[in-house]
């Protein structure tokens, strides 16, 4: 906690002496949104997640239709047992198909390999009950994903209305890379956010884990992941988000909601 609020009194002077744009949001909480960063705009993000978790991104929009970025984190970061790095870096790209008109809503495809929570390398032995009552041993297996799956290949669409401040609506489709635990299917995911005024937003979404089913080594339970989450804009630069994930405890041996934190710097290269 106290390496975040040093993180924010460092800010301080950029917020108070940079110059900010408003431009839409490129994700809800986990999942995208059809828009992107403008031409020479760039966002750097770092969240902050459960088992002392972190991860930084930086993203950077080469044109008005095109952005591209990178991450890199871990668990343990915060703490005092051994850090554990993911795998290797993630990376994203997304291109807006068509912009977004009274009509129409914007629609995008891309493609990110950074998912979300820890990296689980392998799902440890376990016992089940068969159909007969008895007792059977599930042996470990290498699962190589991280708890909340990468989208991976995706499509998605958004479309924002003046209702108070605004009201956005988004849906799309995705199929995960992370498919060692014989979940491969393609899923759906869906989102919303209703700004009251221009320093707060409400935020849900919901990802119907189509990818991620009870199975003998998936994590799922079936219900899909249901997360919402506070966005205070500080003079469109700085964006402090604060979420409440997996609130229908759709994961094997989940006893509560996970409570994570980000903060988003935005400016432009130029």
């Amino acid at each position: 906690m106290k390496k975040i609020l040093l993180s924010l009194l460092l800010l301080l002077p950029v917020v108070v002496f940079g110059q900010g744009l408003d431009v839409q949001p490129r994700r809800v909480i986990d999942t995208p949104t059809a828009w992107t960063l403008p031409r020479a705009g760039f966002d750097l993000t770092m969240r902050a997640f459960g088992n002392g978790g972190a991860f930084l991104s930086l993203s950077v929009g080469v044109s008005n239709q095109f952005m591209f970025g990178a991450s890199y984190g871990g668990t343990q970061i915060l703490g005092e047992d051994s850090l554990q790095w993911n795998r290797s870096p993630g990376i994203m790209v997304r291109y807006n198909l068509i912009p977004e008109s009274f009509a129409l809503p914007a629609v995008s495809i891309g493609f990110e390999s950074q998912g979300y929570g820890r990296f689980i390398k392998t799902v440890p032995d376990r016992t089940v009950k068969t159909s007969a009552g008895r007792d059977s041993t599930i042996s470990s297996k290498e699962v190589n994903r991280y708890a909340n799956k990468s989208l991976g290949f995706y499509a998605v669409a958004s479309k924002s209305y003046a209702f108070f401040e605004h009201l956005d609506f988004h849906g799309g489709v995705n199929f995960t890379l992370e498919r060692d635990d014989d979940d491969g299917d393609i899923n759906l995911f869906t989102g919303g956010a209703l700004a009251f005024n221009q320093d707060f937003e409400l935020l849900g979404e919901y990802d119907f884990a189509l990818n991620d089913t009870p199975n003998k080594v998936g994590l799922g339970e079936g219900t899909g992941y249901l997360n919402a989450g506070l966005r205070l804009n500080i003079r469109k630069i700085v964006y402090i988000e604060l979420y409440l994930k997996n609130i229908l405890k759709n994961r094997r041996g989940a006893n509560n909601f996970n409570r994570e934190f980000q903060i988003t710097y935005f400016q432009y290269i130029l």
